[in-house]
C-alpha cells in the first residue's frame, strides 16, 4: 500500500514539476517575444524617425527661403515667379517678340539715391515690382545706398548692370564704344554688387547708358565685336519702348509725363518703360502710382528681368557658331 503511495506522489511530482517547467518555458518565450517585439518597434521608430529627418533635410534643399538669392541670378526665389528671361525682354524692348502675353517691365535706371526709398514704398504699396539699373559709383562708399540695394532685392525687384560711372567720355570716346573700358566697369559693378548682395548674386542684365539703340544710331563700329563680347558673357542688353519723358531735357508737368506714357506705350502687349531713381527725379516719384494704376487698368501683368539661363546662352552661342562657320 505505502509503495502505490510513494509511486502516485513520485508521479504526481514530476507532472508538476512538468507544469512548472512548461510555465518557464512560456513565460522565457513571451520574455523574449517582447524583447523582440519591442526591439522591432524601437527600430521601426528609429527608421522613421531618420526617415523624417532626411525628408526635412531635402525639404530644407527643395524650400529655399524666398527671400534668398536664385544662385547665379539676379533676383530671388520670391521674385523668380513673375520674372521673365532677359533675351525675351530684349525683344519685348526691340518690338520684335512673338509670344503672347500683355507685360509691363517697370525700370529704374541711374539709382539708388534718396528717390528710391520712396519708390520702393509706391511699389510695395501697390503690390508690383520693377527692375533696378544700378550704378556702381552710386553704391561703392555709401552705406545708405547699400541699404537701398538690399531692399531692392529683398523686396522681390531685379537688380541689374548700367555700368560703373555712365561717363559717355570714358565709354564712348569721340563717340564710339570703348569696350575694354566698358566691360571693365560693368565688371566692377558686378563685384560692388555682388560684396553687397553675397557670393550668390550675379548679374547678367545690362543697359547701356544711353541705350543700345543710340549706338546703333551713330553706327557705332564697335558694336560688332560688343556684341560678340556681350554673347561669350552671357551678358543682355535691353533697352526700352516706352518711356515717362523724365530725362527728356525740358521740364514736363506730371500730366504731361502721364500723357507721354500713354503714348509710347499705345497700341503695345509688351512694354518696357524707362525711369529713373536718380537724385533729384521727384516728379518720377509723384507719377508713379499713376503711372502704375494706368497700367493696372489697361489689363497689364507687372514682371521683373532675370539673367538669360546658361542652357539658353550655350543654345544662342552655338547657332552663332553655326551662322559664322556657314559664312
Amino acid at each position: 500500500m505505502s509503495k502505490e503511495i510513494f509511486s502516485k506522489r513520485r508521479n504526481s511530482n514530476k507532472n508538476n514539476f512538468f507544469k512548472i517547467f512548461l510555465g518557464v518555458l512560456a513565460i522565457i518565450v513571451l520574455l523574449w517575444g517582447g524583447i523582440k517585439v519591442v526591439t522591432m518597434i524601437g527600430s521601426n521608430l528609429a527608421n522613421k524617425a531618420s526617415i523624417n529627418k532626411e525628408q526635412e533635410e531635402q525639404e530644407k534643399v527643395i524650400k529655399p527661403n524666398p527671400d534668398d538669392v536664385m544662385p547665379g541670378m539676379n533676383i530671388t526665389y520670391e521674385a523668380d515667379k513673375y520674372a521673365v528671361d532677359a533675351k525675351d525682354v530684349q525683344a519685348m524692348a526691340n518690338d520684335t517678340y512673338k509670344g503672347e502675353g500683355k507685360y509691363v517691365f517697370l525700370t529704374f535706371d541711374d539709382g539708388p539715391s534718396n528717390s528710391t526709398e520712396k519708390i520702393l514704398n509706391i511699389l510695395k504699396d501697390k503690390d508690383v515690382h520693377g527692375t533696378f539699373f544700378v550704378l556702381g559709383s552710386s553704391i561703392e562708399k555709401d552705406s545708405k545706398r547699400q541699404e537701398y540695394l538690399k531692399e531692392e532685392l529683398k523686396s522681390g525687384n531685379a537688380i541689374a548692370n548700367h555700368s560703373y560711372s555712365h561717363d559717355f567720355k570714358k565709354l564712348y570716346p569721340g563717340n564710339k564704344l570703348k569696350i575694354d573700358s566698358f566691360m571693365d566697369e560693368f565688371n566692377k559693378t558686378n563685384d560692388i554688387m555682388q560684396s553687397i548682395l553675397g557670393g550668390e548674386f550675379d548679374c547678367k542684365v545690362l543697359r547701356m547708358p544711353g541705350g543700345y539703340g543710340t549706338r546703333k544710331y551713330y553706327k557705332d563700329p564697335s558694336l560688332k565685336e560688343f556684341d560678340d563680347t556681350l554673347q561669350e558673357n552671357g551678358i543682355i542688353n535691353v533697352d526700352w519702348n516706352a518711356l515717362d519723358g523724365d530725362a527728356e531735357g525740358k521740364p514736363y508737368s506730371t500730366e504731361e509725363m502721364l500723357n507721354y506714357v500713354k503714348k509710347t506705350s499705345k497700341g503695345k502687349n509688351h512694354v518696357v518703360i524707362l525711369m529713373h531713381d536718380a537724385a533729384g527725379k521727384e516728379k518720377t516719384v509723384e507719377i508713379l502710382p499713376q503711372i502704375i494704376d494706368y497700367y493696372k487698368n489697361e489689363g497689364y501683368d507687372f514682371k521683373v528681368i532675370k539673367n538669360t539661363s546658361k542652357e539658353e546662352n550655350n543654345s544662342n552661342q552655338s547657332e552663332n557658331n553655326k551662322d559664322k562657320s556657314s559664312k
